[in-house]
């Protein structure tokens, strides 16, 4: 419940356009409900009386009432599609910040297809929610209790038999409710661990190409695969069942109407028109009725991708701005460690142990050691990527704890052996630090990283789309525009990870031209 009820709190925001729903379903309710007591008026008032002005006038009555209820149905559906899209975007927005701000030792732990799944398909499960069962839920309860009134006013023994069934129906709903939650949070879990392995393959499909294991991993994917298939049948069952249950009880009910009903006409205690407005409106009962399996589908769907939404958001950020953090535009690019200890927290086994040395503003300094000595994970205790487990970084004698976070990471510079380049233009990607800067400026940055040439060579110049990660452009080329791309943020600090160990000597070369030009005036860390 308390998942369903933080759900639900996302409601408050668009309480105008929830309310103009219910106004225009509660109205095209009535004009439903009216549908059956004028076919018994024109039954029994202009058919048996053989009055053809009377039927003419039901029959335009009908019809007036019929345009009402499209009207109302088009806005009522209207209403509740655009609350339920406006309420998955929140969520997704919602979602994507919070990744945004969560540290780099979460999404270690974390996959990909795993949070692709939640920001996807989850947020798929509560939009579905917020446009079926709100509606249908008042739907429902106001066509239930609304035709009940109406019946028990016009035969109540006969009502009472008809409507005997509700209690059966009440447990049947409450036992689904509890096994379908389960089941649906079982989908929903499989659903992401298929995605995951989907997404490692697409993003694997060279290596996997390269050494022949196409038929290995499409095992492993039917595998997964055929597991979310079956629980989703599993599900897809249960619910079937509950649709049979729901449906068969309905069907007890038109049952008792012909049997009873046509006992009480024949004694004259019940008019022909009676009996058929009387059937329509318990037909209006057994739709709601059946309704109720699909809410109670939806809302056990909803609450397991809840349940898997609100982890992610509920995760807190290891590292964060303080609140009275300093700014570090002005910052000279002193740094220091001082007795710098850090362990990563799934090892328990430190990777840095008592670490001292100052960097002066303007040094380049230079790490060497083997792999796994600790190189990479220094430089990341720099813009706090990772916390220090003892001791301190300072940059200006300042510890970097202290600083804006945001602004910090500004005015440090990364050019990694990995250069990651998003699916945009050439130009994007070199100002994607700085999405303010002008032509002029771009272009500058390009030409000092030794990449205006190459780039100038390309089907559309700056505009020229790289495509996914820059699978479109060698090791060197995008090797340097990552080094245009610090350029232009003129980071006080350049941190260079190994950024020429996959390239040609010819490439090195010119890349090295390029970092030259970058770490001049900079403190830097290669």
């Amino acid at each position: 419940m308390s998942v369903l009820w933080r759900i639900l709190s996302y409601l408050k925001p668009y309480r105008r356009t929830l309310i103009s729903g219910y106004v225009a379903l509660l109205l095209s309710v009535a004009a439903q409900l009216a549908i059956p007591r004028l076919v018994e008026f024109a039954i029994d008032h202009g058919i048996a009386g053989r009055r053809l002005q009377v039927i003419l006038a039901a029959a335009v009555a009908l019809v007036l009432a019929g345009i009402a209820q499209g009207l109302l149905t088009f806005a009522r559906s209207y209403s509740f599609q655009a609350l339920a899209e406006n309420i998955a975007y929140r969520l997704r927005h919602e979602l994507y910040q919070h990744l945004e701000r969560l540290s780099f030792s979460f999404f270690e732990r974390a996959y990909t297809g795993q949070l692709m799944a939640r920001a996807t398909e989850d947020v798929n499960a509560i939009r579905r929610f917020f446009w079926v069962v709100p509606r249908t839920l008042v739907q429902s309860l106001g066509t239930l209790v609304a035709v009940s009134v109406m019946l028990f006013l016009m035969n109540w023994r006969l009502a009472a038999i008809s409507l005997s069934v509700l209690p059966l129906l009440a447990l049947a709903t409450v036992h689904f409710s509890r096994k379908a939650r389960h089941l649906f949070l079982e989908v929903q879990q499989q659903f992401g661990v298929m995605t995951a392995v989907l997404q490692e393959n697409l993003a694997g499909a060279r290596v996997v190409r390269a050494f022949a294991r196409e038929d290995a991993e499409r095992a492993r994917f039917d595998a997964e695969l055929r597991d979310l298939q079956d629980r989703s049948l599993k599900a897809a069952s249960w619910s079937a069942l509950y649709t049979a249950v729901v449906t068969t009880l309905g069907a007890a009910g038109i049952v008792a109407v012909v049997w009873y009903g046509g006992r009480e006409v024949l004694a004259g205690n019940l008019s022909i028109g009676q009996l058929t407005a009387f059937y329509f409106l318990l037909i209006l009962i057994t739709q709601p009725i059946r309704m109720l399996g699909w809410m109670v589908s939806s809302t056990a769907r909803a609450i397991a991708s809840g349940q898997r939404v609100f982890e992610i958001l509920d995760q807190q950020p290891e590292i964060a701005s303080p609140p009275s953090a300093i700014d570090a535009s002005r910052i000279r690019g002193a740094v220091e460690f001082r007795s710098v200890s850090f362990s990563y927290p799934e090892s328990g086994v430190a990777s840095l142990y008592d670490i001292s040395f100052v960097v002066e503003p303007g040094q380049r300094i230079a790490l060497f050691g083997p792999t796994g000595s600790g190189k990479s994970t220094l430089i990341a205790l720099i813009p706090r990527f990772y916390d220090v487990t003892e001791g301190t970084v300072l940059i200006d004698g300042i510890d970097v704890r202290a600083y804006d976070l945001r602004s910090l990471r500004q005015r440090i510079g990364l050019v990694l052996q990995d250069t990651l380049l998003f699916s945009v233009s050439v130009r994007e990607n070199i100002a994607f630090g700085r999405p303010d800067a002008c032509e002029e400026e771009i272009i500058e940055a390009a030409k000092a990283a030794q990449a205006h040439d190459f780039i100038m060579e390309l089907p559309y110049g700056y505009d020229t789309v790289v495509g996914e990660r820059g699978v479109s452009l060698s090791g060197g080329q995008k090797q340097r525009i990552a080094i245009a791309r610090a350029l232009l943020m003129d980071p006080r600090i350049l941190i260079l990870d190994e950024a020429t160990s996959s390239v040609d000597a010819e490439t090195d070369q010119a890349i090295q031209q390029a970092l030259q030009r970058l770490m001049e005036d900079r403190t830097a860390f290669i």
